[in-house]
């Protein structure tokens, strides 16, 4: 009896936890509004068909074929095949040397280095709280988080990109049945779980709106993708290859959607099903930017950045109080949980608001500009701890596997790399969709975590967790904390354990 007995407390703990204080009514409507943004996207997407051709902007065919060519290079010496000339090539190759080393690489440089050297901002501009959620030293502004998060992600983008084109070479001796397969799982299914794989790990594992700041991010760049197609639209490369490059017969918006590589997996299968699909499409020419590449790369986004590294921060076998001072502490892994002292402070705010609600961004840059060497000043001398781990439990080979927060991260590494090379593969998008796929989600994640994630939502939960503010929503632990609360399990689901 004692299995079933905790399979059902089990269930039961889930059940009250995912409610935490709501019901049956206000439990769907929050979902609703915190995937509103989602839900607007798709509405639009279905729905584009309504607008008459007439007025509808012109099909701009050649675009993305000549950006891709002269911005990554012309390796598959396309721009031979297209106009027949071949010292195009000689000249995309220039060309994107010049973009890779101008604009990816040197303005970069120049930015990161005004900001953090001309400007002195000492903290993450992507992750203020970094050194509480990923290591302690906060002393060292060329460390490898700060130069990665933003400044050197277009330059990597642009690199991997290049290597997954070599892969992705549009010829029959390079089509093969595995590949297909691999391709179709990716660019279909993975599409649609990766996403929603990752909602549920945030909302697992980070703290209560996380998951609302995931999904705005995907709506916002979602609304702002669907409306550049419609706005500007922009030939896929299944079109190039198909029509050629000088085409105009079949640029307009009577034109069918072409399933490109898929077509070769519903032979495969044994199935229209791709076929079909894609000749209903409501936006043939809705190639840039690349919507999968998005996507993708937000949620590449938001497991990178918040899947924490410090672990094992409240292991205690002698001190069993819920409270221990900082200055009575042994763990040096506990001085980085701190927060800014200053006239932003949770006592001077409305604890129903945020920091960007109450003051401008360079308030914000101010504030968060107020640290010493050795980290975020605080003015609270105590710090909360929930729970002690049971070093016998946590010590655990496979525990130490999720320890420094790779595996999410490995995998979404992974992922990205794969759902590229899939999109060039099946000729859905050049290299040039993707990397502005990947622009607008960039933007999209730093207009969420600018003013909503890290003012609000990371903000009020250390601020909880610092005992500044009362948990009275229970909102200091996140919903795997919940489910296990007063288990010697509770520590794997904390952000900061």
């Amino acid at each position: 009896m004692e299995p079933i007995t905790t399979v059902f407390t089990f269930i039961g703990n889930v059940y009250k936890s995912s409610f935490n204080q709501r019901n049956f009514i206000t439990l769907p409507f929050n979902f609703t509004i915190n995937f509103l943004p989602v839900v607007i996207w798709l509405f639009i997407f279905k729905h584009v068909g309504i607008l008459p051709n007439e007025i509808r902007p012109d099909i701009h065919s050649k675009v993305a074929f000549l950006s891709d060519q002269y911005l990554f290079g012309d390796y598959w010496k396309e721009l031979k095949t297209q106009y027949g000339v071949s010292h195009y090539t000689t000249i995309s190759y220039f060309t994107s040397i010049i973009f890779a080393v101008l604009f990816l690489l040197l303005l970069p440089f120049i930015a990161w280095y005004y900001v953090h050297y001309i400007k002195k901002v000492k903290f993450n501009l992507v992750e203020w709280y970094d050194n509480v959620f990923h290591f302690n030293n906060q002393q060292n502004t060329k460390r490898l988080r700060i130069i990665l998060f933003p400044y050197l992600t277009p330059f990597l983008v642009f690199v991997v990109l290049n290597i997954d084109h070599i892969f992705a070479y549009q010829a029959t001796e390079n089509f093969t049945k595995t590949k297909d397969i691999i391709a179709w799982f990716s660019y279909v299914i993975l599409h649609v779980t990766v996403p929603v794989l990752t909602a549920v790990y945030l909302y697992v594992f980070h703290p209560a709106g996380t998951l609302k700041c995931f999904s705005f991010a995907m709506g916002l760049q979602n609304i702002a993708g669907v409306f550049t197609h419609i706005l500007i639209p922009m030939a896929s490369p299944w079109f190039t290859h198909m029509y050629g490059i000088n085409d105009t017969e079949h640029v307009n918006y009577t034109q069918e959607g072409f399933a490109a590589g898929l077509t070769r997996v519903d032979n495969h299968l044994g199935t229209h099903l791709n076929t079909k699909g894609f000749h209903m499409s409501p936006i043939v020419f809705g190639a840039v930017p690349s919507l999968h590449s998005a996507i993708a790369f937000q949620c590449f986004l938001f497991l990178m950045t918040r899947s924490g590294s410090l672990k094992h921060r409240f292991i205690n076998t002698t001190i069993p109080t819920t409270f221990r001072k900082n200055n009575e502490q042994q763990d040096l892994e506990m001085e980085p949980l701190s927060l800014v002292s200053n006239n932003n402070s949770s006592e001077d705010v409305d604890e129903d608001e945020c920091v960007s609600s109450s003051s401008s961004s360079s308030d914000n840059i101010n504030a968060l500009n107020g640290v010493d060497e050795d980290g975020f000043k605080t003015d609270v001398n105590e710090v909360i701890r929930y729970y002690d781990e049971d070093p016998t439990i946590t010590s655990k080979w496979y525990f130490k596997i999720f320890n420094k927060g790779l595996v999410p991260k490995i995998l979404i590494s992974f992922f990205i790399i794969l759902q590229w090379w899939t999109t060039m593969y099946l000729d859905h998008h050049y290299r040039f969709d993707l990397f502005v796929g990947v622009l607008y989600s960039m933007i999209s994640f730093a207009i969420i975590n600018w003013f909503i994630l890290q003012p609000c939502v990371l903000r009020e939960f250390l601020d909880i967790r610092m005992g500044k503010i009362e948990d009275n929503n229970n909102e200091g632990r996140t919903l795997g904390m919940r489910v296990f609360q007063g288990t010697n399990y509770e520590w794997f689901f904390d952000p900061l354990a």
